[in-house]
């Protein structure tokens, strides 16, 4: 495995990520590990348009709103992107938990990244799109449902419904009062990726603040998709109608309402929790 991650590495450091880590590091003498948060904020903020990243594809799906019954030329396309490789987030969970674990990582990625964009995955879909057969996919779902995450693919979809994705299952954890290394730990995600996802939360969280709801509003200014807003919201207010939940939405809006320093707060809910590092701040 140790000669996959470096291969993995020497990947990284011929693309555009690689040229700005190394930008980073020598021309302003920053910690890799600096280096490596500053480009996840970067490209998190800053890379908001409709053309494709490294490590992305676009690909024809089909439409979330379609069953079955009929015939697959019948069916509505959509176009959607897919990210493939994600570049040092990739690595770092290939380095924390291997080969099939950064597997099911993509599984998770790129079947919420579809039903965000209102296209739906087939279990054939992610078998080809990651290299591996329709079994190892069967298999690699069925672990990750074993940790209370739903992966929607299109046999299940119309069952099930949209179920609870990762994401959202990562913030509800935060919520309930987890750290980032019991969350890392409980569903296998890099420490980097739990908090951009509680960034992208947080941007949500702050506009319910304001009383803004429109969510093509909050989707276009944030960047995030309007499916995603969508889920973060209903977590927002399903998370109000709990003691823990509220404090810590309490928490969260308080520690995002300023800028400059805040003195950490500590309550009966949320005491020692980590700092919460967001653009706001």
């Amino acid at each position: 495995m140790k000669k996959i991650v470096q291969e993995l590495t020497r990947q990284l450091y011929k693309s555009s990520d690689g040229e700005f880590l190394y930008e980073l590091e020598h021309s302003y003498e920053l910690s890799p590990k600096l280096s490596e948060q500053i480009l996840l904020t970067a490209k998190e903020c800053l890379l908001r348009d409709n053309t494709l990243k490294e490590g992305q594809i676009e690909v024809s799906v089909i439409g979330i709103e379609e069953r079955s019954g009929k015939v697959l030329e019948q069916l509505e396309k959509i176009k959607v992107v897919l990210t493939i490789d994600d570049g040092q987030t990739d690595i770092e969970a290939m380095k924390s938990y291997g080969r099939i674990g950064l597997r099911r990582i993509k599984i998770q990625r790129i079947t919420d990244e579809a039903i965000e964009q209102e296209g739906v995955l087939s279990q054939e879909d992610i078998g080809k799109y990651l290299s591996c057969t329709k079994r190892t996919v069967q298999r690699d779902i069925r672990a990750i449902k074993n940790s209370g995450i739903e992966v929607i693919t299109r046999g299940v979809l119309h069952n099930i419904g949209r179920g609870q994705t990762h994401k959202v299952k990562i913030i509800g954890m935060y919520l309930d009062g987890k750290t980032y290394s019991e969350i890392r730990l409980a569903l296998r995600h890099s420490i980097g990726s739990i908090k951009r996802y509680l960034e992208s939360f947080i941007k949500v969280l702050m506009y319910h603040k304001r009383k803004i709801y429109r969510r093509k509003e909050i989707s276009v200014v944030t960047g995030l998709s309007e499916g995603l807003v969508a889920q973060y919201q209903d977590l927002i207010r399903a998370s109000r109608k709990d003691p823990i939940r509220r404090s810590n939405l309490s928490y969260l809006e308080e520690r995002n309402s300023y800028k400059g320093t805040l003195k950490k707060r500590e309550c009966g809910y949320c005491s020692n929790r980590p700092e919460v590092m967001t653009g706001g701040n």
